[in-house]
C-alpha cells in the first residue's frame, strides 16, 4: 500500500503570521498552468542534523527530481497544504538556488515545477520543516513553450518594476533564456525568466515575493511587440543595475 499523503502547516518564521497556501496574498497569473512555492530548499540526500534555521548549510541538490521518486526537502514558512492534491513547488539546481539565476543564468534550462506529495514531517521548528515527499510529475522550464498552449491573458503590470520607486534590479541571459529581477530594499520583489530567440519573447517563469511570500508560476505567456518593447525599456542594458 503506497503511503498516504499527508496535511503540513508551517508558519512565517519572522513574523506572527500563520501558515497559508502559496498565492494567497495575491491570485496568480491568468496565463500561468502551474502555480506554486518557491520556498522548497531541496536536499542532496538526506542531510545530517536537518538542519531548522539559517545559520547551518546543507548539501543542496543539482539533480531534477523525477516522477515516482521520494526526495527531501526543507520548506520555509509560511506554507500550508491539506493534503489532498499535490502542492507545486519550483526546483532549482543548487547553484542557482543558494545565489540566484541572476548569478548563474547558465541553470535557467535546468530549473523545473515539480508536483509533490508530502508523506512525512521529519524535523519542524523555528518556521522551517523537513519533509520526506514522493515526486509526482515534473515540468522543466525548457518544455513549458511546447507543453502548454500560449495564452495573452493578463499583463505585465505586475512583473516591471513600479515608476517613481527607486529600485535594484538585474537581468541575464544564456542559451535562449533571459532573466529578469526587480526588488525594493529586499522587502519585495518580481521576477521571471523568459525565451529571447527568433520567435520573439514569451514569458516561462514567473515569481513573486515578500517577505511573507515566495511564489511561482509556470505556462507559455508571449509578449506583443508593445509588450516587449516595455520589457526592454524597463530593463535597458544587460548585466545588473541599481
Amino acid at each position: 500500500m503506497p503511503d498516504m499523503s499527508i496535511a503540513v502547516s508551517v508558519p512565517c518564521p519572522t513574523s506572527s503570521g500563520c501558515a497559508r497556501p502559496a498565492w494567497s496574498e495575491s491570485p496568480a497569473p491568468h496565463w500561468a498552468a502551474l502555480a506554486g512555492t518557491a520556498r522548497v530548499e531541496w536536499a542532496d540526500g538526506s542531510p545530517p542534523g536537518l538542519p531548522l534555521g539559517t545559520s547551518e548549510p546543507f548539501p543542496r541538490s543539482d539533480s531534477l527530481p523525477l516522477p515516482g521518486e521520494e526526495r527531501v526537502a526543507r520548506i520555509r514558512g509560511p506554507f500550508l497544504t491539506d493534503g489532498r492534491v499535490p502542492f507545486w513547488a519550483l526546483f532549482a539546481p543548487a547553484l542557482a538556488a543558494l545565489n540566484g539565476l541572476d548569478e548563474h543564468p547558465e541553470l535557467m534550462r535546468n530549473c523545473a515545477m515539480a508536483a509533490c506529495t508530502p508523506l512525512s514531517v521529519l524535523a519542524q521548528g523555528n518556521g522551517y520543516a523537513w519533509l520526506r515527499v514522493r515526486v509526482e510529475e515534473v515540468t522543466e522550464i525548457v518544455e513549458a513553450a511546447h507543453r502548454f498552449l500560449p495564452s495573452t491573458a493578463g499583463s505585465l503590470e505586475d512583473l516591471l518594476p513600479p515608476r517613481g520607486i527607486e529600485v535594484t534590479s538585474s537581468q541575464a541571459a544564456s542559451g535562449g533564456l533571459r532573466y529578469y529581477d526587480w526588488s525594493i530594499q529586499s522587502n519585495i520583489g518580481r521576477w521571471a525568466v523568459c525565451t529571447d530567440d527568433e520567435h520573439g519573447r514569451a514569458i516561462l517563469l514567473y515569481g513573486e515575493w515578500t517577505h511573507h511570500q515566495d511564489d511561482v508560476a509556470l505556462g507559455h505567456r508571449p509578449l506583443s511587440a508593445a509588450e516587449t518593447a516595455l520589457l526592454r525599456a524597463a530593463w535597458p542594458g544587460l548585466g545588473r543595475s541599481g
